[in-house]
């Protein structure tokens, strides 16, 4: 039974990004090569696909790719090229096989390892379009390179919606053949990227900070890095800049700031240093950072007694008191810090 013309295949959402929407249609198929075969042995085939919905190509919206199935004796006797809504052609395979026969299932996309010429009849499978001829008619030109033209070139800015073209030339006598089916798939909806760097960022100096960006497929630091997360550890205040990809929807950058505040630290001074057995006495503790503060210290006695403590102060400046602690021998008795935190960071002593 005859396909219909245009028919709306498929609408197919692969798991991942939104980007990974594709769409297909099919043409016209089950048509004799040449379109007088079996009476005639050269001619022209040509089978419409009627497109819609989709857009204008080159941004977010690209050919996938182009399948056909057909069968012919000694293959190198035909060219097979696609016009597009506009007139674009591209050359999908022209003069290739030799005496082979038929191509089954064959994928033509941009993204393929193999052009064409690298395959034989019957190229089942995913092959670049061999890109050469620029004309419908043979002899069709091997002069410019493999791939000079592409899908994504020769349709660019194009506008999808409306009859695409398969066109068969059968312009050696004595085969003939049957496009059995052909469909066009496009990638669709795909979203533009919207990069975001994340939150600026307070830290110490060469404190290490994990640096998270989202927004795209792919990622470009310009530290070089192309992972979503980075490990920075700046010395001093720096503007990092990330560029994300999408892939066919084009770029997006932020930036993120990581601000080196001045590391905390600390001065502890006493009055009268002469402290009673079992008293206590007064220590002021001037900070350097942003409050509030967290001062850890120790105290060690004379005959060995340690004690670790912990405080929060709300102000740059904070008396607190200090006691002997208990079984303490006379003698001295240290205070040393051991670490000090502010708003920000956290610095050991």
């Amino acid at each position: 039974m005859q396909a219909k013309q245009g028919l709306y295949a498929a609408l197919l959402l692969l798991a991942g990004p939104a980007w990974a929407q594709q769409v297909t249609f099919t043409g016209t198929g089950n048509l004799p090569i040449p379109s007088g075969a079996p009476g005639q042995t050269v001619g022209i085939t040509q089978s419409l696909c009627a497109v819609s919905g989709v857009g204008i190509l080159g941004s977010c919206v690209t050919i996938d790719n182009v399948e056909i199935d057909l069968t012919h004796t000694w293959v190198g006797d035909i060219g097979i090229l696609l016009i597009g809504p506009g007139g674009q052609v591209l050359d999908l395979s022209t003069g290739n096989g030799v005496a082979g026969n038929n191509y089954t299932n064959t994928v033509f996309t941009d993204q393929a390892g193999d052009f064409i010429t690298a395959g034989a009849p019957p190229y089942t499978g995913s092959f670049r379009p061999e890109g050469r001829a620029t004309t419908l008619n043979a002899p069709y030109t091997n002069a410019p390179p493999l791939g000079t033209h592409t899908f994504a070139n020769t349709y660019n800015g194009l506008n999808a919606d409306g009859n695409w073209t398969l066109y068969i030339n059968d312009y050696v006598p004595g085969d003939i053949g049957e496009l059995i089916s052909w469909s066009i798939t496009f990638n669709v909806g795909g979203v533009p990227p919207v990069a975001d760097a994340g939150p600026d960022v307070n830290a110490c100096p060469n404190q290490s900070q994990t640096l998270t960006a989202s927004g795209g497929g792919t990622y470009q630091w310009s530290t070089g890095a192309t992972t979503a997360s980075i490990a920075v550890q700046p010395a001093s205040t720096t503007t990092y800049t990330v560029t994300v990809t999408s892939p066919g929807c084009g770029t997006d950058t932020d930036e993120v700031v990581v601000a080196v505040q001045p590391a905390p630290a600390v001065v502890m001074s006493v009055g009268d240093p002469n402290l009673c057995a079992a008293d206590c006495l007064d220590l002021t503790a001037t900070f350097t950072g942003t409050p509030p503060f967290t001062l850890s210290y120790q105290t060690t006695t004379s005959n060995g007694i340690q004690a670790l403590f912990s405080q929060v102060f709300g102000s740059s400046t904070a008396t607190f008191q200090v006691c002997a602690p208990a079984g303490a021998a006379p003698g001295s008795l240290s205070v040393q810090a051991t670490a000090v935190a502010d708003a920000w960071c956290i610095c050991p002593q």
